[in-house]
């Protein structure tokens, strides 16, 4: 059997990867043009040209945002704070999700009325309304609360949104696997629970713990949008001064709070706030493609099996009737016949 070959997710985890580094690299060789800020360009006689946000230019290939910040330097500056959170909480997800679903559906299933209970509303509010709820007191105003401490509580707040979809998926998965036929007779056998899992049960998890994954990533991505649209950034916001008149500004300039400061741009200045949701549509393009790649290989090989076990089932039924001896065998007709 031949193995996948993943091309499309390879080249796709190798744009990410890409842009990771230059975002990183970024701090250590990147220009810092993007911090000075002008109010107004002049010409060489002193004439006022125009004001910010520039359009892009030759200078600005992205143009610039209100405080005249190159766009494109920002986004590089941005994007590995947005790669990094959402890789980092879909991956605490599944993580905690899975270890507590697995223990919970084999050593204690009746704990799962508890987890229930308590993220019952999960269910019925919005993860969204959750999340600004839940982050609003924090992050909402410029305070004195260190930096590094709010991007703690949202991460832990992102975990705990998506946390009971990975664990009640897992119970299910898991508890769907108990029912097969070889599962129940290992135990009726005296397999020992541990031995089931790591034999039978976590072969048929691994697969779908990659796929849960790249969703988690997605549903990571469209939260955190949401959030920036309410004006809560990672980070929290950071006020200066445009034209006497304070707004509220990303201060770890990450894609979706980039987005969300610039969207009331999108009547007169567009090409501010497509800045940033540009790339955060190719990132969603990029996820997306891994997904469908991933979700299309397991279709392929359950209909590939599929297919195995019928034709050895067609072959062991014409071997069985092969195998019967000429005296043995009574054409039906001859049946009919002789009654």
């Amino acid at each position: 059997m031949k193995k996948h070959k993943y091309r499309k997710t390879k080249i796709s985890i190798g744009i990410l990867l890409a842009l990771l580094a230059a975002s990183i690299l970024y701090d250590f060789v990147g220009p810092e043009d993007y911090r000075s800020m002008l109010d107004v360009l002049y010409d060489e006689k002193g004439n006022v040209l125009e004001n910010p946000p520039y359009p892009p230019s030759k200078d600005y290939l992205l143009g610039t945002d209100r405080d005249a910040r190159d766009n494109l330097l920002l986004i590089i500056d941005g994007l590995k704070y947005t790669i990094a959170s959402v890789l980092i909480v879909s991956l605490l997800r599944v993580a905690a999700g899975a270890f507590l679903g697995i223990v919970v559906e084999t050593w204690a299933p009746a704990l799962k009325a508890f987890f229930k209970a308590f993220f019952l509303p999960f269910h019925y509010i919005p993860l969204l309304l959750i999340g600004v709820l839940l982050m609003d007191s924090v992050v909402f105003m410029y305070n004195e609360i260190p930096v590094i401490v709010k991007i703690e509580y949202q991460m832990i707040v992102l975990f705990l949104l998506g946390f009971p979809t990975v664990f009640f998926f897992t119970t299910d998965l898991v508890k769907e696997i108990n029912t097969k036929s070889y599962v129940t007779s290992s135990y009726l056998l005296g397999g020992s629970r541990l031995h089931i899992l790591l034999k039978q049960i976590l072969p048929h998890l691994k697969p779908q713990f990659a796929l849960l994954f790249v969703q988690q990533i997605l549903q990571t991505l469209q939260v955190m949008m949401g959030l920036a649209m309410f004006g809560l950034f990672l980070g929290g916001p950071h006020q200066e001064k445009i034209y006497n008149t304070p707004y509220k500004k990303s201060i770890t300039n990450e894609l979706a709070g980039l987005t969300g400061q610039n969207f009331w741009t999108l009547k007169y200045s567009p090409w501010v706030a497509f800045s940033s949701l540009g790339l955060l549509l190719v990132i969603f393009i990029l996820v997306i493609i891994i997904k469908n790649e991933m979700v299309a290989n397991m279709e392929g090989q359950s209909q590939k099996y599929g297919r195995f076990f019928s034709k050895t089932k067609k072959r062991k039924e014409t071997e069985t009737i092969s195998n019967k001896s000429p005296e043995r065998f009574t054409p039906l007709q001859k049946k009919v016949l002789d009654q």
